[in-house]
This record gives structure tokens, C-alpha cells and sequence, in this order.
């Protein structure tokens, strides 16, 4: 944006220049542009100098003010503030110059001003994200809650609805939070993890909200796709499992304090001053006279995973699961304590020993499957998968497993299996949009079949038609029809989930657009999020078009 309104001021004052005559006012000021468009603002810097000893237009400072702001050095924004006095009002309707003067004060320590000014100009700019956010945290740190508040709802309610502005209800969840109004907290961090659900700061703060509400399993969806997203965190790691142990079977029922009975109690209170051995002890007497009661059957598996007992916990949760094989809390539970340091190969041997007795266990089936996928063993996990579905289970239970065995035949480029799953999974469950969007990117491009392909994300898209995945496939098939403009003006909106194939699609686009140059930022900005080895490919193959160009 900044360097498009340079060559806009450049225009007007050349036209300018062409009336006064002064040819050497206007061969430094386009040299100065021309350097700063290349990148080299030594050399701009230089040209703008002997520029300003001609006493040129004071629109001409434009280009020389980004050049001080971008070099990030307090000499520099002292010569900006400097400045001020005598640019501010000829730039007083300019956004992006205002932000310069308002970090240069800001960098210069004069923080009263700085905020001042920011203040002013979310009152004349009201649809300017930058600065709205600017001032927004201004009041913030002031706690003038309910003022930053105002100039969030001004601006979200002055402009479109765009997936960038999930940073403003981030925000208005923590003023709430700050506020103690937890209901309007929650409304907006849930619009927050719907406009960018890969911001995983977001989904930390949903989780802790949900957890104060007492909603455990909400809780713990947060904590998960927290960690899926940030990767490793020892101690959201342990606070999950800690969670997860508490969660009863039902999604339901919620979580009670482990209080009904005194040997729990005694159990309990040893278990939280460590003294984990006593501990044990107690609740083992508990389980013996009470041998159906899960809550002392959880709190036994959480003492011996902070003794990191995991033959023990194996060789329980094995018991337990041959005893209720209908159960899916132990399957369920030891997958879990995957998050708290057991060996993933030492929960697939126990789900694998348990299924070598009782072959139609669904949920050690399931499980197991999981923890191969987890692993990076796909062709086991559909191996437990397709054991799964010879056991008796509900048609949309079917479906899923269908689905989700479809997708491991993909990575594995055996299309023919992909799509009988799908088909099966489809009859099963027509409604299911995940089930139709797979479809629909099945006959876009092995299937080759637009037609199929459209009738098939239509149906996904009238379910969720903000999904950026549906959405996604939608710009493929008019890529595939050679619609590139309307792919390109849906894949544009989805930039914000910063996805490798969402990236790599919009960089093709790009050069079926012959925009050689927007297909290479895309490229790049795609190597940098790119995870499965699909993604990989069509990185290499996206680089050598653009090599030989």
C-alpha cells in the first residue's frame, strides 16, 4: 500500500514540476523513487537529500518519511518528529504517514503524545484496522475498558466482515475478561477461533474460559488443538491430561469432585502433598471395595503416571478393558497419557495385546488406529481401522471411519480405495459436508469430473460456507475449469489461515495469471507452513515452473 500512494504523490508532483519548470527538482525526486522501489535506500536517502535543498513540493517527503520509519533507529524518528510541525497537516489525510509520526513519537519516549495522536486518529480514520488496534490498546493499558471497546465495535461495524479482523475479537475477549463479563468473553473468542482457527493463541485463551465455565470438554478441545497447532508444551501438556482424567464418559455430564467417599478423600489429600506411594495404597483399598467406581480408577491411573509407572498403568487399563470391552474411557485414557510421557509404542502394544484377545473391541480398535496415524504409520492404522468397522456400531460412526480410512488410501495414492470409502461413507451419511468436500476434491482431479466435482461441494458448502477447506476445493474446481480470476478472489480471502495448500493453490493461480511475481511470494510464504509430503511435492514443482521463468 505504501509504495502504490508514493507513485500516486509521484505523479501528482511531476505534473506539478511540468508547470514550474524545475527539471532538477524532478530528475532527484524520481531517482529517490526509483531507489526506494528498488530496495536500496542508501541511495534513496541520498537523492532525497539533495532533493529537500531545492525546496521541493512537502508532499515529496512521503517516500523520505517511510525511509526514516524503516530503518528503525532512534535518530531517525527524531528527525521525523522534527518534522511534524511543518508535514502534519499537509499529511493530515494520510493514514499510513500519521502511524510514522505516531511511532516516531512513541520511539522517541514522548508516550503521552504517541498515545494521544493515536487516540485522534481512530476518531478520523474509524475503518482503519491499524489503527483502530492501536488505539484499542491504548485504552487497554489505561483500562479505559469500555472506550476500547467503542472503537473496536466502531470500526467491526463500519467494515466487511474479513477473516484478518479475528485479532479485534481476540482482543474484546480480553477486555471482557478483564471486565469479569465471561458470557461476552466467550462470544467473542468463539467468532475469534472461527475467523482464524490456526491462531493458536486463541485457543489457549478459549480453553481457560471454557474451563472457568466449568465446560470440561470444551476445555479440553481448546487445550488439544492448542497444542496441535503450537506443537510441544510440557505444562499445558500435564494440565490437559490432568483435565482429561477428570472428564467423565458422557459429553454431558459434568466434571464432580472426587469428595463421596472418605478413602478417596484420604487418597486425594496424600495424592496432592506427592506422597504418591501412600497414595496408592488408599486407592487401591477403595477400588477393591468399590470395583466399579471409574473416578477411583482415574485417580489410581493419575497417581501411577506421576510415578511414571507405565507397565503398571499398562497392565491395569488392560484389565479394566477386558472386563467392560463396551467401556471406551480406558481405551480412551491410556491414548492420553500420551500427553504425560508414556511411550506411544508402549499404548499401541497394550490396545494391540487387548485386541488379540477380543478382535471386535471397537474402541481399542479406534484408539489403536489413532496412535499409528499419530505415529506416522498409516498402513497400520488402516489396518485397525478396517478391523473396526467388522464391529457393531451406529451408520454415522460407520461413515467416519470410512472417511477417515479414505483419506490414509489418498496419501497412499490409492485412489481406487479412496473413493469405494468415500462412496460408502457417502451412502451412509449424504448430509456430512467433510464426507462431500472430499468427494468433490476426488473428481476434480483423479476423478476428472467437474461436474461431479461441483454438485458435490455445493452440498458441503450450503452446510458451512466459511469452511476455508470447502472453500478451498471450490477454488480448485474453477481452477480446474480455468476460471482463475474467481478462484483467485476466493483463495484471497483465505490468506489469513496461512495453509501450505491454500498458499501453494492461490501461487498456481498466480501463474496460470501470468503474475510471475505474486506466484513466488506465495510460494515462499507456503515453504514456510508446508507439513505433508503432498504439500512438499507441489512446493518443488511450483519452484522449477518459476525457475524456468
Amino acid at each position: 500500500m505504501i509504495r502504490s500512494n508514493v507513485l500516486i504523490y509521484a505523479l501528482c508532483i511531476s505534473i506539478s514540476f511540468i508547470f514550474t519548470n524545475d527539471t532538477e527538482i524532478l530528475h532527484n525526486y524520481f531517482w529517490a523513487n526509483y531507489n526506494q522501489f528498488k530496495g536500496n535506500n542508501v541511495c534513496a536517502h541520498k537523492w532525497y537529500t539533495k532533493l529537500f535543498t531545492l525546496q521541493p513540493s512537502p508532499y515529496s517527503y512521503k517516500g523520505y518519511l517511510t525511509i526514516l520509519a524503516d530503518a528503525n533507529v532512534m535518530q531517525n524518528f527524531e528527525k521525523i518528529v522534527q518534522l511534524m510541525p511543518s508535514l502534519g497537516n499537509k499529511f493530515k489525510n494520510d493514514p499510513e504517514i500519521q502511524l510514522i509520526f505516531a511511532t516516531a513519537l512513541e520511539k522517541t519516549n514522548r508516550t503521552q503524545e504517541a498515545n494521544s495522536h493515536i487516540i485522534m486518529l481512530s476518531q478520523s480514520f474509524r475503518n482503519n484496522a491499524e489503527i483502530t488496534l492501536r488505539a484499542a490498546q491504548v485504552y487497554i493499558r489505561r483500562q479505559e475498558y469500555n472506550n476500547a471497546l467503542l472503537t473496536i465495535d466502531a470500526f467491526l461495524n463500519n467494515t466487511p466482515r474479513k477473516a484478518n479482523n479475528f485479532i479485534f475479537y481476540f482482543l474484546k475477549t480480553q477486555i471482557y475478561t478483564s471486565l469479569g463479563n465471561y458470557n461476552k468473553a466467550l462470544e467473542s473468542i468463539t467468532t475469534c477461533v472461527e475467523m482464524h482457527p490456526r491462531f493458536d493463541k486463541s485457543w489457549l485463551l478459549y480453553a481457560s474460559l471454557y474451563e472457568k465455565e466449568g465446560n470440561i470438554q470444551k476445555a479440553v478441545s481448546g487445550y488439544s488443538t492448542f497444542l496441535e497447532l503450537s506443537g510441544s508444551n510440557k505444562e499445558i501438556e500435564k494440565h490437559l491430561f490432568a483435565l482429561m482424567l477428570k472428564q467423565k464418559n458422557s459429553e454431558d455430564t459434568k466434571q464432580r469432585m472426587l469428595s463421596h467417599a472418605v478413602s478417596i478423600d484420604n487418597a486425594l489429600v496424600l495424592f496432592k502433598q506427592q506422597r504418591y506411594d501412600q497414595a496408592l495404597t488408599h486407592i487401591n483399598a477403595c477400588i477393591e471395595h468399590q470395583p466399579f467406581n471409574e473416578e477411583c480408577k482415574l485417580l489410581k491411573i493419575q497417581i501411577l503416571s506421576m510415578l511414571k509407572d507405565f507397565k503398571d498403568i499398562a497392565s491395569t487399563i488392560s484389565t479394566w478393558i477386558m472386563a467392560q470391552p463396551e467401556n471406551s474411557m480406558w481405551p480412551k485414557t491410556i491414548c492420553l497419557l500420551a500427553y504425560n510421557g508414556m511411550p506411544i509404542a508402549t499404548i499401541i502394544d497394550t490396545l494391540t495385546t487387548v485386541i488379540q484377545k477380543n478382535p471386535h473391541n471397537l474402541w481399542c480398535n479406534l484408539y489403536c488406529a489413532d496412535m499409528y496415524m499419530r505415529n506416522g504409520q498409516s498402513n497400520n492404522a488402516i489396518t485397525y481401522l478396517s478391523h473396526a468397522l467388522h464391529c457393531t456400531m451406529a451408520d454415522t460412526r460407520r461413515a467416519t471411519i470410512l472417511y477417515q480410512r479414505a483419506l490414509l488410501h489418498y496419501e497412499h495414492n490409492n485412489h481406487l480405495a479412496m473413493h469405494n470409502d468415500l462412496k460408502s461413507a457417502h451412502n451412509l451419511n449424504k448430509e456430512c459436508p467433510h464426507i462431500n468436500n472430499t468427494l468433490a476434491y476426488y473428481w476434480a482431479t483423479k476423478g476428472k469430473d467437474i461436474q461431479k466435482a461441483q454438485s458435490f461441494i455445493e452440498k458441503a458448502l450450503a452446510i458451512d460456507s466459511k469452511n476455508p477447506h470447502f472453500l478451498d476445493t471450490q477454488a480448485l474446481i474453477l481452477y480446474k475449469e480455468k476460471k482463475y480470476l474467481q478462484a483467485e478472489q476466493i483463495l484471497e480471502k483465505l490468506i489469513s489461515y496461512n495453509n501450505g495448500t491454500i498458499l501453494l493453490r492461490l501461487a498456481k493461480v498466480h501463474y496460470a495469471l501470468n503474475n510471475n511475481e505474486n506466484a513466488d511470494i506465495f510460494t515462499k510464504k507456503a515453504q514456510l507452513v508446508i507439513h505433508t509430503t503432498r504439500e512438499k511435492k507441489t512446493l518443488k514443482k511450483m519452484q522449477l515452473l518459476l525457475a524456468r521463468t
